[in-house]
Parts: structure tokens; C-alpha cells; sequence
């Protein structure tokens, strides 16, 4: 028997509420990449898997149950041998089994510009 590989939520994957479908906006695409990430929130912190990433916030897994609309802070691991990428406010979207998607709020002015020019480096 071969193992099927993950499949990730998407807008069209995502349960309804009340008969409305859930449907997002990205101004942007996002970048796949799989990177580890580290995140705390009162009263918890956890780790997670990083799937994808834009400028504007990322897609996770994790085991541990985040709950919609909780605030983290978020250090990402990028694989650019250089030190963890601190986002010092993000916000949790939306929550699907172990999958949650986060914005990105408050970046430090030299940590938007490091996520920056990762992403233009790694779209080429």
C-alpha cells in the first residue's frame, strides 16, 4: 500500500460555518518551504513545522492545539544558516486539525527586511 503524502487545508478544503463557506485573499503567493519555528502565546509556548511563507504570514503544523484569533510571538528557523527570524506579533487565522495559518502583525524593522530579502532570494 503507498502512503499518500499530506494534504494541506485550503480555502475550498476548509469547514463551513453556518452555511458560509471560508475563503481567503492572499496578496501575495506564498513560498513552499518546510522550516522549523518556535512560538509562545500566554501561557504556552510550542513548536511547529513551517509549510509555506510570505511576507505577510505562514502556514504551520503542530501537534500542539492553537486556538483561532491567539496572538504568539514567532521565531523561525529560515535555512540561511543565519539566527532565528523574530516576528514579535503574529496572529492565529485559522485553525484545521494540526494546521493553522498565521499574519504576521509587528516585525522589527530589520527583520522585515531580512524576511524580505529571503523571499525575493528563494523566488528566483
Amino acid at each position: 500500500m503507498q502512503s499518500r503524502p499530506p494534504t494541506f487545508p485550503t480555502p475550498s478544503t476548509l469547514p463551513t460555518i453556518s452555511g458560509t463557506t471560508l475563503s481567503f485573499q492572499r496578496s501575495r503567493d506564498r513560498l513552499g518551504i518546510v522550516c522549523p519555528a518556535m512560538f509562545a502565546g500566554a501561557p504556552f509556548i510550542g513548536e511547529g513545522t513551517v509549510l509555506n511563507l510570505s511576507p505577510d504570514g505562514c502556514l504551520m503544523e503542530c501537534e500542539r492545539t492553537v486556538i483561532e484569533g491567539t496572538y504568539l510571538t514567532l521565531r523561525l528557523l529560515l535555512p540561511d544558516d543565519a539566527r532565528a527570524l523574530m516576528i514579535e506579533l503574529t496572529a492565529v487565522r485559522w485553525v484545521h486539525a494540526q494546521y493553522f495559518g498565521i499574519e504576521f502583525l509587528r516585525l522589527p524593522v530589520s527583520e522585515r527586511s531580512r524576511l524580505d530579502r529571503f523571499l525575493s532570494r528563494h523566488r528566483q
